[in-house]
Order: structure tokens, then C-alpha cells, then sequence
């Protein structure tokens, strides 16, 4: 693995990882992280090691205003998190002219994917861990918009007993509106793959199958019984989620 810091679109540094495969190759992955996650949270590291096993040069990075990354939370907007990919995209082809790009991620990191693919050609697949897409409604969003800000708190790799705290302020519900990915998900045209799991309360299974539905073929849909939405901390049941997505990617790429 090897730490950089890649300049954002305010010539911030966002701090990244990058696994390499064995053999260089065409292929470049980028994983996105979900709603205040880190990269280095188990699940993309393997998935960044199981990526870099299948050929793919594996970049997992914090987005700007998180962890080891420059900026503040108020910076912290599906706005720039959609600038954050394109700068990794844009710094790794000054490395080499990567023909075949992956963009991953889980919760808001695949809903970030979606929307990237959306408007971005140089995608060229989609892997969608149980991506967020529906907007903030209801008593939720009144008492966020009161409130004027949301707290929450995030485990801190490697120290179980720690937390990190968050607060983002409102405006990152109101530029989060801005986004559709159920309606940017029918611009997609290369593969895409969704992953849902029977227990997952924060992202149902019925709306990833209806985002599934949504999208253009080539596409698949996995489903897994017996997991949640907090998959990365188990694994074993880690593993399996990348089997079976990776599995549903060689279908469509001879990896």
C-alpha cells in the first residue's frame, strides 16, 4: 500500500491509499467511502486488497473536510465529494492512461458512484454497496433544519474504544437536494452492480431493488440474506460482499 495526498479542486490534499496489483494493468479503481466513513475502515481495505488481487490499481481516499483529509465539515457536500473522484481520476491518468474505471463504494459511497458514472465517460463500471438515493424528508429533515446542524460520531480504526465526532451543518442536506440518483441511474450505461441485504435499515432492500430497476442494462442485482447495513465490521460477512460483487463484475469484464 502507499499513502499520497492528491490536490482537490481548492488545491486541498485529500489523503488517499493506493493498493497496486502485482502486474500493471489498464484497470484503476476508485472506492468511495460512506456517509462520514474513512477509507480505512476494514471493508475497503479489503475490498481495496481484493481489487488489486483482480489486476485493478486500487485507490480508497477521505473525502475533503474528513479524517486525514484538508478542510472543514462545511466543505463536506455531495458537491465536492463529486469533485474529490474527479480529482483521484484526474491525478491517477497523469500516472498512466488507465482505460477501464471502476468507481465503488458503499452507503453514500455508492450513491456518489452513481452519480459520477451519470456524468462522468470515463467510467467505465459501477459497483453500488447498499447506496444511499432517497432525500432527507419528513421529522428528520424539520428537526435537522431547526437545529441547523446534525452530530453523530464514528469509530476510529484500529481503537475500538474512541470515537470521532462530527457536525455538519444543514447545508449539506440542501446540497444534497440537488441530486437524484434514482433518475441519474437511468443516464448510466456501463455495467452497473447493486448490492442489498436482507436487515439493512438505513438503506432498504426494496428501494436498492428499485434503483436496480432503474438502471440500463448490463446490470445485476445481489441480494444477501442474514446481513445489515454495518457489514465492515464482520469479516467474514466483508468477504462474502466482495465475492459475490466481484463475481458479478467478472460477468461483465473478463477479469
Amino acid at each position: 500500500m502507499e499513502s499520497i495526498k492528491i490536490p482537490n479542486s481548492n488545491n486541498q490534499k485529500i489523503a488517499a491509499v493506493i493498493h497496486r496489483p502485482a502486474t500493471k494493468s489498464e484497470k484503476l479503481a476508485i472506492l468511495c467511502p460512506g456517509y462520514l466513513d474513512t477509507k480505512d475502515y476494514t471493508h475497503l481495505v479489503m475490498l481495496g486488497e481484493d481489487l488489486a488481487n483482480k489486476g485493478y490499481t486500487a485507490v480508497r481516499f477521505d473525502p475533503t473536510g474528513t479524517w486525514e483529509s484538508e478542510g472543514e465539515m462545511s466543505e463536506y457536500l455531495t458537491s465536492q465529494y463529486l469533485k474529490d473522484v474527479e480529482s483521484v481520476l484526474d491525478h491517477m491518468l497523469k500516472e498512466s492512461p488507465y482505460t477501464h474505471v471502476l468507481l465503488a463504494g458503499h452507503s453514500r459511497g455508492g450513491q456518489v458512484s452513481i452519480l459520477c458514472a451519470a456524468r462522468d465517460p470515463r467510467i467505465s463500471a459501477v459497483l453500488g454497496i447498499m447506496p444511499s438515493h432517497a432525500p432527507v424528508t419528513g421529522a428528520r429533515r424539520e428537526k435537522l433544519e431547526a437545529e441547523g446542524v446534525s452530530n453523530s460520531s464514528r469509530d476510529i480504526p484500529g481503537e475500538d474504544t474512541k470515537r470521532r465526532e462530527f457536525s455538519i451543518p444543514f447545508t449539506h442536506v440542501l446540497d444534497r437536494d440537488q441530486y437524484d440518483a434514482m433518475a441519474d441511474i437511468q443516464r448510466i450505461t456501463v455495467p452497473v452492480v447493486l448490492v442489498a441485504t436482507e436487515f439493512d435499515k438505513a438503506v432498504p432492500p426494496e428501494g436498492v431493488k428499485e434503483l436496480y430497476e432503474s438502471a440500463n442494462e448490463p446490470k445485476e442485482f445481489i441480494f444477501i440474506k442474514g446481513m445489515d447495513h454495518e457489514y465492515r465490521h464482520n469479516p467474514d460477512e466483508i468477504r462474502k460482499v466482495n465475492d459475490l460483487a466481484l463475481e458479478a463484475l467478472d460477468k461483465f469484464f473478463k477479469t
